[in-house]
Order: structure tokens, then sequence, then C-alpha cells
């Protein structure tokens, strides 16, 4: 056992000289490496602010529809089951006449003239009115159909399918989320295939600059294991420093961004969600991870075609 922790030692005291040994390439291969892992790691997080902001922009688009006053109650009932048993609907609100004038006089409370305009007038000339979520964008105009069907022609004064800026917004974001991903996928892999050309060579240019060493570990009996393993841990390094480098940095614009975004809505539970000790620990991890497998994979190329070792 003990023998076994002194080779495992050796391994990685060689690892670490050869990384500093080739600084340069070192720097230059860490340095791509994080550009591709910066470049992943963004799109992840643009992708999980995109999702929720549009999850949280679409709980503001319902259809409205707004009835006659001496609207038929069995018509209305029936109406309301429509949209109840509808499988696109998530949630449906019967608003009265007397609700939705309280509802307006709550929400132009500070607009005296336009309440005392009201007064004046007499009486509610506010409808009743339904609002109903819809869970899936795209089906808004068919639930809003439902009300506009001939039968409801009698009750039915008109129907509104939301805020049409804020569809716009939805449909916008979705746009951006696609490209981005599309974008960041080209992006990060020609930035990978990079690092793992420029790895590929830093450890081809160490088994060259090494080759008396490794022939003479050879001939004193040396493991393919023993031999291979420094290489390993040099390209493993190249990932673990480029994996906690990209991580700091997208976490640094994260929270550079934090007090712009904390008091608008559709970003907050992103935000939350970023910072989360459990979401930066799985952040790093992965990143690291990420760039410790490009490394030895990069590495075990180079010396499949240039260490001549058959077994471990």
């Amino acid at each position: 056992m003990k023998r076994h922790l002194i080779t495992l030692r050796r391994i990685f005291a060689a690892g670490v000289k050869n990384f500093f040994r080739n600084s340069w390439l070192s720097i230059a291969a860490t340095a791509v490496m994080v550009v591709a892992l910066v470049i992943v790691l963004m799109a992840l997080v643009l992708n999980v602010v995109t999702r929720n902001a549009i999850a949280e922009l679409s709980t503001n688009l319902k259809v409205s529809v707004y009835l006659q006053d001496g609207a038929d109650d069995t018509l209305r009932q029936q109406l309301q089951n429509d949209f109840v048993t509808n499988k696109y609907v998530d949630a449906v609100t019967y608003i009265s006449k007397e609700q939705a004038q309280k509802q307006f006089a709550e929400s132009f409370q500070e607009d005296k003239k336009l309440l005392e305009g009201l007064a004046l007038i007499g009486g509610n000339t506010l409808p009743a009115s339904f609002e109903i979520g819809v869970t899936d964008l795209s089906r808004l105009e068919e639930v809003g159909n439902i009300a506009k069907s001939e039968q409801y022609t009698s009750i039915v004064e008109s129907v509104s399918l939301g805020k049409t800026d804020v569809k716009k917004t939805i449909d916008r974001a979705a746009n951006a989320q696609e490209f981005i991903t599309s974008a960041s996928i080209i992006a990060a892999s020609v930035f990978a295939v990079v690092s793992m050309l420029i790895i590929f060579n830093t450890i081809r240019m160490a088994i060259f600059t090494r080759s008396e060493e490794i022939r003479t570990q050879k001939l004193l009996g040396a493991t393919p294991g023993y031999i291979r393993g420094p290489f390993l841990v040099e390209s493993s390094m190249y990932g673990i420093i480029a994996g906690i480098i990209a991580s700091s940095i997208v976490l640094a614009v994260i929270y550079s961004l934090g007090s712009k975004v904390q008091n608008q809505a559709e970003f907050v539970v992103s935000y939350d969600f970023l910072t989360k000790p459990s979401t930066i620990a799985a952040m790093y991890a992965a990143s690291m991870l990420l760039g410790i497998l490009v490394g030895m994979f990069s590495s075990t190329l180079a010396m499949g075609r240039y260490l001549k070792l058959k077994y471990w």
C-alpha cells in the first residue's frame, strides 16, 4: 500500500513538473480551454435565464372574455365549463361586475379625478368577465375561439388574447434562446477542437523531450501506467485550472448583473437559482470534469500515437 502511494506521488510530481516545463504551451492550452468552457457555461446560464423569463412572462398572458350585461347564467356556466375542460387551460377566474369595479378602483386609487368622474356618471359600466390562464402560448387563439363560437354570441361582448407586446417579447426571447444555443454549440466546438490540438501537441513535445528518460524507464521495468501517468496528470491540470477560471469568470458576470435584475420578476428566479451554493458547486465540478475529460482524451490520443505502449 505504501509503495503504491509513493508511486502515485511520483507520477503526480512528474505531471506537475511537465506542466510547468512547457509553460507557454500550457498557458495557451489552458487559455483556449477557458474560452471554450466560458462559452458552454454562459450558454447554459442564458438558457436558464431565458427559460425562466419566458415562464414568468407567460403567466401574464391570459385570455380575457368580456360578457354582455344580463348574460344568461346557464350559458355563462356552460362557457366556463368549456374552458375548464380544455386541456390547454390551467385556470379560469370569473370576475363579476362588482369585482371588476373594485379592482378598477384599487388600481387607480391615486387618480382621484378619474374616480370622481366615474362616480358622476353613476352606475357600474364595467362588464363581467372570465380570465383564462393558458398552458401553451401557441394555443391562445384556440382557447379564445371557444368564446367566439356561435352558441355564445348572445352573452360574449368581446375577447382579448392578452398583451400583444408581451407575446412579441416572449417570441423574441424564444428565438434568441434557439440562436444562443446553436451559436454556442458551434463556438464551443471550435474552441474545444483547438484546445485539444494544442494539448495534443504539448503532450507530443513532452514525449519527445522525455524520450531518453522514457526509454530508460522501460529498460528498468517501469509499467506502462507509470510512464503514461505523468502525461495524464499534466493534461488533467489543464482541465482543472481552466474549469476553475471559467467558472469564476461566469460567476463574476452573474453577480455583476445581479444588482441590475433583482427588481425584475422575470429574472429573480434565475438569479436566485444561479447563486445557490449547490448550483455554484455543480458549476465548478461540471466545468472541471469537462476540462479533465477533454485534456485526458487529447493526451490519450497523443500517447497512443507517440508512446509505443501496448498495455497499462
